[in-house]
């Protein structure tokens, strides 16, 4: 399902990963963040542009390019991942879709360049899956706009460069029309951000709030059109559960590797570990997980890449992935036995981010309430 070139793309992300990230897991956990020297080599070596035009420093190949460097860096590091997950495919693809000329020379081309960071701030305090009744209003002053409001649960809070702030600025409560997009940069008078959160999963990924106190911005900070905001949000919500898939599948690969490497080495009453049923009983459902999820997500980037609605189609890739993550990631701690409870093996910290992925991009109950609505929706009639 992959060209020659795409193929040789993900041999080239895998060994990079492998040599230069690796090494450095623990570092960036512990610190909290990735290494801005780190990003700014990826730009440079053009893992982050792939599928960007490239008159932005982009490299012009397909989205599944973009979606093979999710999967292969969420193998390594799940919280490398993530903050790319916003840079590049969230927020520079939005900047592609709906970004004046002057907005991509300004922030498009330092995110792919590895020198940017951003921020999509969607989820407020009050709930993260009713996006649409967002508290932060923007109202017009004058040749400007204000912007009051707080979010919470934001991916790179604490290094971004600049936001996209998703705010009500007419319309109706719980309605798509009336929101629009404002592009904020860190120094803005009145923008804040709060101390980086101590999560459970993807440490090595900062997740904090923002603050939005009598914030100014002018109609050129606007993205796209004025209360077409949360038209552009839902589309990216597609794109960002197909790129879940991807980024679940790195998880399920890395826990599966571990779990056979460890098994058949490990040795228990006279017997490797991999020689009894059970353990090959896990083995395969791990497999069967790993192998089911690619199949679907690149069957979906290329959906994507074709225009066709797949709303339905990647709830149920999101779901199944997330579950399928999961269960590796507790099957490889248990075949590792107490060595899988030691931070000083990966099993501990992918058992913690892959659950990660049945909360974050909306949780499985939203998942399954998209997929039983289209179902019923799309339902025959019976006869």
């Amino acid at each position: 399902m992959l060209t020659d070139e795409e193929r040789q793309w993900q041999d080239t992300v895998q060994r990079y990963m492998d040599r230069n990230v690796r090494p450095i897991v623990a570092e960036m956990e512990k610190a909290g963040r990735p290494p801005a020297a780190l990003l700014k080599d990826m730009g440079e070596q053009g893992l982050l542009g792939s599928f960007a035009p490239e008159e932005y420093g982009g490299g012009g190949g397909s989205l599944m390019t973009r979606a093979i460097l999710a999967e292969e860096t969420a193998r390594v590091d799940a919280g490398l991942d993530a903050t790319l997950f916003v840079n590049i495919s969230l927020v520079a693809r939005h900047l592609i879709r709906h970004g004046t000329e002057a907005q991509k020379r300004k922030y498009l081309v330092p995110l792919l360049g590895g020198t940017a960071s951003a921020s999509i701030c969607l989820t407020e305090p009050h709930g993260g899956s009713n996006a649409l009744s967002p508290k932060t209003v923007g109202r017009r002053d004058g040749d400007g706009w204000v912007i009051n409001g707080s979010k919470t649960f934001i991916t790179n809070a604490p290094i971004a460069d600049f936001f996209m702030v998703f705010a009500r600025t007419s319309g109706e409560d719980r309605r798509a029309h009336g929101g629009t997009c404002f592009i904020v940069d860190r120094d803005a008078t009145g923008l804040s951000t709060g101390k980086p959160f101590d999560k459970l999963s993807l440490r090595s990924s900062p997740t904090g709030e923002v603050f939005l106190d009598n914030v100014r911005v002018s109609d050129d900070q606007i993205l796209g059109e004025v209360d077409k905001g949360f038209y552009y949000m839902l589309e990216g919500l597609d794109l960002e559960r197909v790129f879940e898939g991807a980024s679940n599948t790195g998880i399920a690969q890395a826990c599966l590797d571990l779990a056979v490497s460890y098994s058949s080495e490990r040795e228990v009453f006279g017997q490797r570990l991999s020689e009894y049923q059970m353990t090959q009983d896990k083995i395969a459902r791990m497999a069967m997980g790993v192998e089911m999820s690619r199949v679907m997500f690149y069957h979906l980037v290329r959906a994507v890449e074709n225009g066709e609605d797949v709303t339905r189609a990647a709830a149920v890739l999101k779901l199944y992935s997330s579950e399928a993550a999961v269960e590796a990631s507790r099957e490889v701690v248990q075949i590792l036995g107490g060595y899988g409870l030691m931070e000083e093996y990966p099993a501990a910290r992918l058992y913690r981010d892959a659950k990660h992925h049945e909360i974050g991009a909306g949780t499985s109950e939203i998942q399954k309430i998209i997929i039983a609505k289209q179902t019923y929706e799309k339902a025959r009639p019976a006869h």
